[in-house]
């Protein structure tokens, strides 16, 4: 009797021992299984991403070719435009003495000197303001015998009227420069308009 339940209790063991050993064997099959998906899952994820970031650098690569030859166009189109004006200024101020030295009353008269043109010191100064330079002068004075200063009895603008020592040539000149300056900062802004609309689209 104790030799049979002993043998039942050995097979009962064995029994118990093969189950535990099929139980393990299955639950460690199902554990690799979960973990080679995940880990394929990581990694296919992981490759998706590393994609995506390659994907946005070429486009980021993309974008700042695209921006630099714009930038590129732009300067050149703005250098050529100062070098335009600049061509303009030069080819206009060889024509300046031409213009203010000789003149014909009529198409068939001779040429003779032109008459002097007289700008006073009130033409220089709004001429200058209107071009935002400060032309701020202290009023004119007069000294009397005794050597005091006194004012002018015309007003502080009298001396506004003048002359000025400016000549038509230098009026000219002037304008010429400013012409090219305005022409720079036109040019200049219209580049920066073009920038901003197209970086907007």
């Amino acid at each position: 009797m104790l030799v049979i339940l002993g043998g039942v209790l050995v097979a009962l063991d064995d029994f118990g021992q093969s189950r535990y050993d099929a139980g393990y064997a299955s639950a460690k099959a199902a554990g690799d299984k979960a973990t080679a998906e995940l880990r394929e899952k990581y990694a296919v994820e992981k490759l998706a991403a590393a994609d995506a970031q390659t994907a946005a650098a070429i486009q980021a690569n993309a974008l700042l070719r695209n921006e630099q030859a714009r930038g590129n166009q732009l300067a050149t189109q703005l250098a050529d435009a100062k070098e335009n004006l600049r061509k303009t200024t030069d080819t206009l101020t060889r024509e300046v003495t031409r213009v203010t030295t000789l003149y014909r009353r009529t198409l068939d008269s001779p040429p003779e000197p032109l008459p002097p043109g007289v700008f006073t010191a009130g033409f220089v100064r709004v001429w200058n303001t209107a071009n935002g330079i400060d032309t701020s002068m202290p009023a004119q004075s007069n000294s009397s015998a005794t050597g005091r200063t006194t004012t002018s009895p015309d007003g502080p603008r009298a001396a506004d009227s003048l002359d000025s020592g400016v000549t038509q040539s230098r009026v000219l000149a002037n304008q010429i420069r400013n012409g090219e300056l305005h022409g720079s900062c036109r040019s200049q802004l219209n580049r920066l308009i073009d920038w901003t609309l197209n970086g907007s689209k």
